[in-house]
This record gives C-alpha cells, sequence and structure tokens, in this order.
C-alpha cells in the first residue's frame, strides 16, 4: 500500500528565465537609479566648491580689512602672486610662516626641486574644487608647486592690458617679466560690491607632468587669472607659457595672447565670488554683456547676477 507523503508537494526552483528576468529587472533599477546617484554626489560637490570660493571670499575681506585694499595679483620682481598673500587669512599661517616672502617661489624653502617638501606645494583643500582633480600639483619642471581652480577675475581683455578696469590686473605692462600691478580698495568698486566678480573657477589639466599653464597660481607667470572675453566654459585659451590640447571641453593654444576664459567641471556653469564675499553659480547661458559688466568695478552699468 502506497504511503500518502506529508507536507504537500516540493516547491519547485527558479527556472533559468526566471532567474534572467530577475537580474534584467534588477539592472534597469540600477540604471534608473545610477544618474540621481550621479547627479546628488555632484550637487555635494557643487555644494563644497561653492563652500571654498566663500573662504577666498572671507579672505579677500580680511586682507582688505587688515590692509586696507585688495592684494596684488602677483609681484614680477618677487615672483609671487596674490596666494601666499592670502595665506594668513584663510587659516594657513603655518604656510605663510614656512615661505621667505624675500626670495622667490623657486627657491627653498619655498620650493624643493623635484619634492613635494616645500612650502607652496602643500595641496590645501580650498585650492581644488572637488568636481575636478582635487590634490594637482605642477611637475612640469623641477619646482614642484600647488595648483588651484580658483582664479582672479582680469576683465574683458587679454592678459597684457594695462588699466582693464577689473578689480585685479596692472596699471602698467610690458609682459610678464615688466609690469606695475595696482591694488583696489572697496571703495574704488562703484559699480556695488554685490555686482563686481574677483574670483571664478578654471579647469586644471589631466596629469601633474602637464607643461600647462592654466591652474599654475602659484606661479606669477602661471594663469592666476580669468577674463570676460568669452563666456563661462566656452572660447579657445591661449598662453606662452605653454598648454596641453588634449580635452575638446577646453581647448587651448600656445601663442602670445594670454587668454583664458572661465571654466569648471560642473554641467552648466561656473563658481563666481562678488567682491562681497558672496559665491554665485553663473550659467554658461548668462549674457556676454552681463557677464562683462560684472567684471569691471566702475562701468555704471546696471546688471546683476541673478
Amino acid at each position: 500500500m502506497r504511503t500518502k507523503r506529508m507536507g504537500g508537494s516540493r516547491r519547485a526552483a527558479f527556472t533559468l528565465v526566471e532567474l534572467l528576468v530577475v537580474i534584467a529587472i534588477i539592472g534597469i533599477l540600477i540604471a534608473l537609479l545610477l544618474p540621481a546617484v550621479q547627479a546628488a554626489r555632484e550637487a555635494a560637490r557643487r555644494s563644497q566648491c561653492l563652500n571654498n570660493i566663500k573662504q577666498w571670499g572671507l579672505g579677500m575681506q580680511m586682507y582688505h580689512d587688515n590692509c586696507k585694499r585688495l592684494p596684488n595679483a602677483s609681484y614680477w620682481n618677487k615672483r609671487t602672486t596674490f596666494v601666499e598673500g592670502i595665506w594668513p587669512f584663510v587659516e594657513q599661517t603655518a604656510l605663510a610662516q614656512r615661505y621667505n616672502s624675500a626670495l622667490p617661489f623657486y627657491l627653498p624653502p619655498n620650493t624643493v626641486t623635484n619634492s613635494d617638501a616645500g612650502a607652496v606645494t602643500k595641496q590645501v583643500p580650498i585650492y581644488y574644487c572637488p568636481s575636478d582633480r582635487p590634490g594637482a600639483l605642477w611637475k612640469g619642471d623641477a619646482y614642484w608647486r600647488a595648483r588651484g581652480n580658483y582664479m582672479l577675475n582680469f576683465g574683458p581683455v587679454q592678459l597684457f592690458t594695462a588699466k582693464s578696469g577689473a578689480p585685479f590686473g596692472w596699471e602698467t605692462c610690458t609682459g610678464f617679466s615688466s609690469y606695475t600691478p595696482f591694488q583696489v580698495t572697496f571703495g574704488q568698486i562703484t559699480d556695488g560690491l554685490s555686482k563686481t566678480m574677483l574670483m571664478g573657477e578654471v579647469r586644471l589639466s589631466r596629469y601633474d607632468t602637464d607643461h600647462d599653464a592654466r591652474g599654475d597660481f602659484i606661479n606669477d607667470q602661471g594663469q592666476h587669472w580669468f577674463m570676460t572675453v568669452n563666456t563661462p566654459n566656452a572660447g579657445i585659451d591661449y598662453s606662452s607659457m605653454g598648454c596641453v590640447n588634449d580635452d575638446p571641453t577646453m581647448p587651448c593654444g600656445n601663442n602670445g595672447n594670454q587668454l583664458g576664459s572661465a571654466r569648471s567641471k560642473h554641467p552648466g556653469g561656473v563658481q563666481v565670488l562678488l567682491a562681497d564675499g558672496s559665491g554665485h553659480f553663473v550659467n554658461d547661458s548668462i549674457n556676454l554683456y552681463i557677464w562683462r559688466a560684472l567684471s569691471t568695478i566702475a562701468g555704471n552699468e546696471s546688471v546683476s547676477i541673478e
């Protein structure tokens, strides 16, 4: 006599087709979620970038309070830039104390050749936009130094134009080895502190060893500036100090024009710093007239960044 099986029938396992369907559904869900995750990460990076540029703004405000003027963009006879002057006001007093301001940036203890031991090689977090290449260095020659994403506004001109009307630049200029810098006071910014840009983003080359002047902001002959000849992320950058033209989103040419646009890896625009210390995101589509008007201190234009 056949006995009855207790416990009911045994459950069948997943078939191969069912397993493949489940895997396909999971893949679709991941594909749907990935853009949202990437957007959330970029939003966080953009927020950190904005915080960085505000830190530069606070440093500029404190420098002005202490010195009654904004810093010089650079000194050719000292081979230094605004970066070293701002250190004490962005919580980098230790670097300022290590740096010998009587010497050019490329001599010890400021730089130790082919080494990251010099003061100018310190990779300070506020130098870098987290969407670009944090920690980037210049290793295009023996004098290693930090690169940076945040540059000074030189206005709607090419580099060797004196009296550009921008917050930074030169009173007289015949080239890198002969120029007279000027230092602007807030009182001279008659267009209004909330309507005048001090700084903006630029992008860095792909590799530390690239001989690309963009972002070389410790060097007085590097790109520690941007211009408003073109709207953000537009135009071609030019430099006699070298550039690497291997990225179609940041094209460049090697010649004496000395021109650089504000650029970033944030989709659709760049972060800028206004003279009142506020940071703002500017769309690539900004009207060129407004973009240029925001780059001058006394143009009498009635424009707003909003």
